[in-house]
């Protein structure tokens, strides 16, 4: 209900019976005798047009509270389930970074034959076919460095060759591994794809978390709009009202005689502007309830269209904001806005991919080792025992070195890694002094709000008693109706400033929880 409605209704009426001229008043010109002030039951309080059709057309019904509009956009806002999807991604590519370092199985067979003509008495033709498999382990490790293990066997068949065997088989282990010094070598370098994508999660986690807050602060602003929409009709009602029954007393004042006709008209104008304000106030119902709709009910949502929401909580609100200090809350915004943290971690990331870079500006150097161990048998299981039982080791142990000249492409990458770190602190910097400046606002406009609700209710206090002093003056014959007028059209104006007032007083509490990253829906 309106701040001040029941109230002023009841003044309106009894100033109506006040001013109502008596049954038997003289036909004569001058004005009738008016009957002494009532004071009248306060009549039942129209419907809103909106709430009327829904009822009349069996409409589905919804009553929310504030923090129930909270909650069901938490669920069902389609731009919150989108923007939920990217975290989810975002782990996906961490677990792909993460797959560097998972153990790969590898294999391969095959088999190839080949021909040889004869070339003389000693080199006579020669066919042979060789079956042979591979099948291998391999893994990266955090160092940086590749390990490999492999078991090669092979069957090798010859014919017209008297010098070898027409069967044999060979059988060898092979690992090796190769460790980078330099460029590409160690922990720190061969860990920071993870890392980065580690800290992607939680930049698309922060996002995500921006993207709660910011949707929960458009519906409340939504709801709160609504709510002022809805009260506003009746404030215009309630003017309508007055203006209906102004122009009541003046065509009963015409019917006796104590007016002329053509006073009616600025009384019949006044009735007319009233109910154009009264019907844009409809309009703005039924705009503000889409908007609603949108942010609280998903596109699954069939019947959302036709739903009719009714605001529970009431405009009406508590100012005690005495005391409130911003410093506090900077710490506490600092320390919870969701972009400032996506910040610190893109400082990170880009710290690492600075790491990466400064590393590649090195020249490669790698220590190559290996091992390997065969047997050659004319039975596969002689020649298996031969490489298994390291009959036969091999190992060998190298470096590889490699430098570009000049080196400019990793150079240039090092020094633009570097000035991204510049730049990403230098963006947590001015999203500090953003942050502080934000929730000063947000304290500032609470502590004049409050004053300004205060002020707003004293002035329809005041137009309240103007309007009725000036239409008792009209009763005597002391003011003019143009005059009454005005005083209707300033009580209006009072009203709507207060139910403003109380609206930004709403949403300026929740703009404080957003700046300080704490606006939440109920039981977070």
């Amino acid at each position: 209900m309106t701040i001040l409605a029941p109230s002023l209704r009841l003044l309106a009426f009894g100033v109506v019976a006040a001013l109502a001229p008596a049954q038997n008043a003289p036909t004569q010109p001058a004005p009738a005798q008016p009957a002494p002030p009532q004071d009248p039951k306060p009549a039942v309080e129209p419907p809103i047009p909106v709430d009327a059709e829904a009822d009349h057309a069996g409409a589905p019904v919804q009553a929310i509270t504030i923090e129930q509009a909270l909650r069901l956009a938490r669920g069902g806002n389609v731009a919150l389930k989108a923007a939920a999807l990217l975290p989810q991604q975002a782990r996906m590519d961490l677990l792909f970074q993460e797959a560097a370092f998972v153990p790969e199985l590898y294999g391969a067979s095959g088999i190839a034959q080949s021909e040889r003509p004869t070339r003389n008495a000693f080199s006579p033709s020669v066919s042979t076919q060789t079956f042979d498999a591979q099948l291998g382990w391999r893994q990266r490790v955090v160092t940086g460095g590749l390990f490999d293990l492999a078991f090669v066997p092979s069957r090798f068949d010859s014919s017209g060759s008297a010098a070898f065997p027409d069967t044999q088989y060979t059988s060898e282990w092979v690992a090796s591994y190769r460790q980078p010094l330099l460029r590409g070598g160690w922990s720190d370098y061969a860990t920071a794809p993870i890392d980065a994508a580690r800290h992607q999660v939680n930049q698309t986690d922060q996002a995500y978390e921006r993207s709660v807050q910011d949707t929960l602060l458009q519906v409340v602003q939504g709801y709160w709009e609504l709510v002022f929409a809805r009260e506003n009709w009746r404030v215009q009602q309630t003017a309508l009202a007055v203006a209906v029954e102004q122009l009541r007393i003046t065509e009963e004042r015409i019917r006796v005689q104590a007016l002329a006709p053509r006073d009616r008209v600025a009384d019949e104008a006044e009735v007319a502007r009233r109910r154009e304000q009264l019907i844009n106030a409809e309009n703005a119902i039924r705009a503000q309830e889409d908007v609603v709709r949108q942010l609280l009910f998903g596109a699954e949502a069939t019947t959302a269209w036709r739903t009719n929401v009714r605001p529970a909580s009431p405009i009406a609100v508590e100012t005690a904001v005495d005391g409130l200090q911003f410093e506090p809350l900077v710490e506490v915004a600092l320390a919870n806005r969701p972009d400032v943290r996506s910040l610190r971690s893109a400082i990170a990331a880009a710290e690492v991919a600075k790491v990466q870079a400064d590393r590649d500006t090195l020249p490669d150097l790698d220590l190559v080792g290996g091992y390997s161990s065969d047997g050659v048998r004319n039975s596969f299981r002689d020649a298996y025992y031969d490489a298994t039982d390291q009959q036969y080791p091999d190992w060998s142990l190298r470096l590889e070195f490699s430098l570009p000249f000049g080196n400019q492409a990793a150079r240039s990458r090092s020094l633009r890694a570097k000035l991204e770190v510049e730049r990403q602190r230098r963006l947590l910097q001015a999203a500090i002094l953003d942050v502080t400046r934000q929730v000063r606002d947000a304290v500032r406009s609470l502590q004049t709000l409050a004053q300004s609700i205060q002020a707003s209710s004293e002035s329809v206090r005041l137009a309240t008693v103007n309007l009725d002093t000036e239409r008792r003056k009209l009763q005597v014959g002391s003011s003019t109706a143009f005059e009454v007028q005005r005083r209707n059209q300033d009580l209006l104006e009072a009203r709507t400033r207060l139910l403003r007032n109380q609206l930004d007083f709403r949403t300026a509490q929740s703009r404080l929880l957003h700046a300080q990253g704490l606006l939440k829906a109920e039981g977070e």
